[in-house]
């Protein structure tokens, strides 16, 4: 992830179910991601051979922990990890140009992305390891 405010990167190929960091950060600032998933979130990404000290304290909270408790262990993760959060608007519109993009590969029914807060309603997989 560059400065924010900037284009987020390309979404990159998966492999084993995970994506990159970013693309789950961009998800995150786009409302896309509950916070009660993101304890599971941190557990996948600590799967995928993630480790910051913040990332495993959040992989072990329960997932009905206050959600302002769980953001900020996310956000911190995310920083340690080096990950910047895009602009709120950007990560929205980058989050329509996946929803376009799974749209015109048949992956998404269009009745399911009419509304722009629906935009991916799956749990975001993390990560690929470094």
């Amino acid at each position: 992830m560059g400065t924010a405010g900037t284009t987020p990167e390309a979404e990159a190929p998966t492999q084993r179910g995970l994506t990159i960091p970013g693309e789950v950060a961009c998800r995150y600032q786009a409302d896309e991601v509950r916070p009660e998933d993101l304890p599971m979130t941190a557990a996948d990404a600590l799967a995928a051979g993630f480790d910051t000290p913040t990332l495993c304290e959040l992989a072990g909270r329960p997932r009905d922990a206050g959600d302002h408790e769980i953001r900020s262990a996310f956000e911190q993760a995310l920083a340690e990890s080096g990950i910047e959060l895009p602009d709120r608007g950007l990560a929205r519109r980058h989050g329509l140009r996946r929803l376009a993009a799974r749209l015109v590969e048949g992956r998404r029914a269009a009745d399911r992305g009419a509304r722009p807060d629906s935009v991916c309603a799956d749990r975001p997989r993390l990560l690929t390891p470094p």
